[in-house]
């Protein structure tokens, strides 16, 4: 499996070019037919390496996700972690199951090619299927209480992804506080913020940022058919691993810096509930008001029907009735 691993390795920084199987096996110390046989592997893989007669190798990126093409885009952030796996009950689960056993020394992610129990607010179950969504949550150590906003992190979050989808396929983005992200009225993306506490300190040891992004996932199970869509329904060319590193590019840039808040003025013209008549839950209540606002620490401004202005840090809009558009939901 190393050996699989470094001539993949070998062949994506290459790439486009080939690599001869003389090459490779001088820079492994192994035989022309052992690389061979590593090529094989990596085909079945469902990693797309080209051959030809003559020039040898060369990696074409594709749909596969691989935690060598995703490191090797990403070689200039801070240090991090990075496990791809092809299942998981949920990549917030694993995480969380992780950081209780071995506390976080560095930034760690999980991504994974399908959830057979992915979940989001609520534990509502996330539809997780194979090939065509990217399920990912990022975990990151915190040494310092104060460090956490809560609000702001998811609200930078959605940010991020936001910008990443318009740029990558050039999509109208909205988004519906705190964590939905939409796509022609249809939500594509699912952000859960979770922290993880210390049993020794009793403290918030670290926080988990699950993401789910329906890329091009369009049967959906009858109950989210209605209310789920794809972001697109042709990537033209966009794989996931690319998807995957602009986000990551995207949130570690401005992870040092988003308790600043400097990104809430992208956040609010993003939004599709300002100005909007809405129903939300908090607790264990239910209110009804026109959203005049997102506060500078992400909460939900909200004049009520009894005139009084009331700002929402928690809670989740169950219904927008947009004065203008088609989404009712």
């Amino acid at each position: 499996m190393a050996n699989q691993v470094a001539v993949l390795r070998l062949l994506i920084q290459a790439a486009p070019a080939y690599c001869s199987g003389d090459w490779l096996a001088q820079r492994l110390a192994i035989s022309r037919t052992a690389i061979w046989k590593l090529v094989q592997g990596l085909q079945a893989a469902g990693h797309t390496i080209e051959s030809r007669h003559g020039r040898g190798y060369r990696y074409v990126a594709n749909n596969q996700l691989s935690a060598p093409v995703i490191e090797y885009a990403l070689t200039a952030l801070p240090p991090f972690d990075l496990t791809v796996l092809p299942t998981v009950d949920s990549t917030n689960a694993y995480l969380r199951r992780l950081v209780t056993q071995t506390p976080l020394a560095l930034p760690k992610i999980v991504v994974a090619d399908t959830q057979t129990a992915g979940y989001g607010r609520s534990g509502r179950a996330f539809y997780s299927p194979a090939q065509t969504g990217i399920y990912m949550s990022i975990g990151l150590p915190l040494s310092d209480q104060k460090a956490l906003d809560a609000g702001l992190l998811t609200t930078s979050t959605a940010v991020v992804v936001a910008q990443t989808l318009q740029q990558l396929f050039a999509v109208d983005v909205s988004l519906k506080w705190v964590n939905d992200v939409l796509v022609n009225h249809h939500k594509v993306v699912g952000i859960l913020s979770e922290g993880i506490t210390s049993l020794e300190t009793g403290q918030i040891s670290a926080v988990i940022i699950g993401i789910g992004i329906n890329l091009t996932t369009t049967a959906f199970p009858a109950l989210l058919a209605h209310k789920a869509g794809a972001v697109v329904a042709n990537p033209n060319g966009v794989t996931r691993n690319q998807v995957i590193c602009e986000l990551l590019r995207r949130f570690f840039n401005s992870y040092g810096t988003y308790r600043s808040g400097t990104f809430m003025d992208a956040y609010r013209k993003l939004s599709m509930v300002i100005d909007q008549q809405v129903e939300l839950k908090s607790g264990t209540q239910k209110y009804r008001g026109v959203v005049t606002d997102i506060d500078a620490h992400g909460a939900l401004v909200v004049k009520l029907e009894t005139g009084q202005s009331r700002h929402f840090s928690s809670g989740e809009i169950t219904k927008v009735n947009l004065l203008s558009g088609g989404y009712h939901g």
